[in-house]
């Protein structure tokens, strides 16, 4: 189970990416105007995706995940529920999640339930990890320009910015890619390292996000290049 400070840590992070301008996270949300793209209408309103086997899809937002065959770590994958958390951000609808235990997650499940793997785990103390696949409203680009902004930003909300870059070709997509640290007050030491991927779509910006202790020496990054590379969209569409 996550302690109390972990999950301040975790809030504390999220809420300060979701006060960047990227997305509205006021108490009327919204991220901008109604309307717009059928993807901006999703987020407003959304609506369950379907699974055929291992492959979810989501008609209006263009997307389809196919849930991979071999993971380490996030080994329970499916559709997320899509009621975003106020305390978080409001803005931030989650599409996909793929968690380390088999909690939070719809429909027919992805990889193998692997619980005894999972009671290992608690018994060596290891916190259960999510990645998730959020979406929002696009309210500045997502480009090479908006790099040194972010990273500023970053760092005015005191995050440790260990790497940041724009991808122009990252698992089939164009975006922010960067590695984050949640500081510890008082040495100034990493506590946690959080990976996001931001990648705009039309109208609207994807996230794709994992947190998890700083040191963490489960195989997260592996998983990670699995899950992104199968994250896809049905069809091309103009990002910037």
């Amino acid at each position: 189970m996550l302690d109390a400070r972990s999950f301040r840590l975790g809030a504390l992070a999220l809420s300060v990416l979701c006060a960047l301008p990227l997305a509205s996270c006021g108490k009327n949300g919204g991220g901008g105007k109604r309307g717009g793209s059928e993807m901006a209408q999703w987020i407003d309103s959304p609506t369950r995706g379907t699974q055929d086997g291992n492959v979810i899809k989501f008609a209006q937002l263009g997307v389809k995940f196919e849930i991979p065959e071999t993971l380490y770590v996030f080994r329970n994958c499916g559709e997320a529920g899509h009621s975003p958390d106020p305390g978080i951000s409001r803005d931030w609808v989650p599409v996909v999640v793929c968690n380390s235990t088999a909690d939070d997650v719809f429909g027919e499940g992805g990889g193998e339930e692997d619980y005894f793997a999972e009671d290992e785990a608690a018994a060596a103390g290891a916190e259960p990890i999510a990645l998730t696949f959020y979406v929002t409203k696009k309210t500045r680009p997502i480009d090479e320009r908006a790099v040194s902004w972010f990273e500023g930003q970053f760092k005015q909300a005191g995050l440790g910015v260990f790497e940041i870059s724009y991808q122009h070709e990252y698992h089939k997509k164009a975006g922010i890619y960067s590695k984050l640290h949640v500081l510890d007050s008082g040495t100034g030491e990493p506590e946690r390292e959080i990976i996001q991927f931001m990648f705009p779509r039309e109208d609207v910006v994807f996230i794709a996000r994992m947190e998890y202790p700083f040191g963490e020496t489960r195989s997260v990054d592996q998983d990670w290049q699995y899950i992104m590379w199968n994250f896809d969209f049905a069809a091309p569409a103009a990002g910037g």
